[in-house]
């Protein structure tokens, strides 16, 4: 599961898959959102929607068809009052943090989605610093052949350039964290300066990728149901 094994490769985000998403969802839940808001926004609705199908299959099947039509033209505004009363006690039935991490762990190619998607413009800096920067850091290894050309000139420097190459890109990625003026030029970290575009493009990915109603409503079906089956039976009226 290393990705650095002899015999092997895989990628780092994928093998470092459940360190890189505890602290995802320690920063998205303590940080960025609370249940209750993170579910307040959703369409009740919708997600309500969601809900009828499964609903009338199981009315249908364990109370017989004629129920199942008698309920089915009311069935979504009961249930949109549902979703509704459940916004307000979602803490109870809900647990946040194991619907992130389980979002993350269960699919990889999720957390690798998310960091091409919002540090594409980081990422692609990277590539192409590494050939500006190593090639001017390049002309140094060179006068160190030219002044002292031993067989451990080249490793020795060529890790130097390597390293400091990789340094200097990833401080210009995230420092300075506020805008510095220098002369008639303003001098932010990439990542930075691009704070409004990278938290549109996380809110988006968490709302599609892994907080969609859909995916809420298999968490809320297959966690805490003690609590959720209390809920229920104080909100609907028997039989569903």
């Amino acid at each position: 599961n290393a990705p650095y094994g002899i015999f092997g490769w895989q990628g780092v985000v994928p093998a470092r898959t459940k360190k890189m998403a505890l602290r995802l969802v320690d920063i998205v839940t303590r940080d960025l959102l609370s249940l209750s808001e993170a579910f307040g926004k959703l369409d009740a609705r919708v997600f309500a929607g969601l809900m009828t199908d499964p609903v009338l299959d199981a009315v249908r099947e364990e109370c017989g068809g004629y129920w199942a039509m008698v309920l089915k033209p009311v069935l979504p505004i009961i249930l949109t009052k549902v979703v509704k009363e459940l916004q307000g006690e979602i803490e109870d039935v809900l647990d946040l943090p194991s619907v992130v991490l389980n979002a993350f762990v269960r699919d990889k190619i999720v957390l690798v989605e998310l960091f091409q998607k919002v540090g594409r413009v980081e990422l692609d800096f990277l590539v192409k610093s590494g050939f500006g920067f190593g090639a001017f850091l390049g002309l140094f290894q060179m006068g160190l052949w030219a002044v002292k050309p031993k067989p451990w000139t080249l490793p020795v420097a060529g890790s130097l350039v390597g390293y400091v190459t990789n340094w200097i890109a990833i401080k210009l990625l995230f420092e300075p964290v506020d805008p510095v003026k220098v002369g008639p030029l303003i001098v932010q970290g990439l990542f930075e300066s691009r704070q409004k575009e990278v938290s549109e493009e996380f809110a988006h990915f968490m709302e599609t990728k892994v907080l969609s109603p859909s995916m809420l409503l298999d968490a809320l079906a297959n966690q805490n149901e003690e609590e959720l089956f209390q809920f229920l039976r104080r909100q609907l009226p028997y039989p569903i």
